[in-house]
C-alpha cells in the first residue's frame, strides 16, 4: 500500500518540489494526503502541504523567484510585510501570496506573519489538484 500511496502522490509531490526554499527557511512539517485509499472525507485527497519558518525577512522578489521557478508565472500579491488587517485587529495574516496552476494541481506559495512587529515568519506551501475545486 506504501508503494501505491508514492507511486499515486508522486505527481503532487513533484509540484510541490518545484518550490525550493531559500536559505534560512526551515521545514517544520507538511503533510499528504491522496492515493488509491484516500477517503477525502475530511481533506480532500490528491492535496498536500508543507510549512516553512525563518526569522529573515522575506521579499517580493524572493517569493517571485520561487513562485518562477515553481511554473507559476503569476505576479506576487502583497508586500510581505504589511498587515491587511484593520488597525486594532490581531492574528495570523498573509503578508503576500503566489498561486496559479501548475501540471493539474493549483499551487499556492503564502508568506505568513503574527504581527507586524514580529520577526518570524511561516511559508506556506499548498497543493491541490484541480479536481478539488
Amino acid at each position: 500500500m506504501q508503494a501505491s500511496f508514492l507511486i499515486d502522490t508522486a505527481p503532487m509531490v513533484a509540484v510541490a518540489d518545484r518550490v525550493q526554499p531559500a536559505p534560512g527557511w526551515r521545514e517544520e512539517a507538511h503533510k499528504v494526503f491522496g492515493g488509491l485509499l484516500c477517503l477525502g472525507l475530511v481533506v480532500p485527497c490528491d492535496s498536500m502541504w508543507r510549512e516553512y519558518r525563518t526569522d529573515q525577512p522575506v521579499t517580493v522578489a524572493e517569493v517571485q523567484r520561487i513562485s518562477d521557478e515553481a511554473g507559476l508565472g503569476v505576479r506576487v500579491k502583497g508586500d510581505c510585510e504589511t498587515s491587511p488587517l484593520r488597525a486594532g485587529r490581531t492574528g495570523m495574516y498573509t503578508a503576500c501570496s503566489a498561486e496559479g496552476v501548475v501540471d493539474g494541481y493549483d499551487l499556492q506559495i503564502r508568506v505568513l506573519k503574527l504581527s507586524e512587529d514580529d520577526p518570524r515568519r511561516i511559508i506556506q506551501v499548498r497543493v491541490n489538484s484541480i479536481e478539488n475545486r
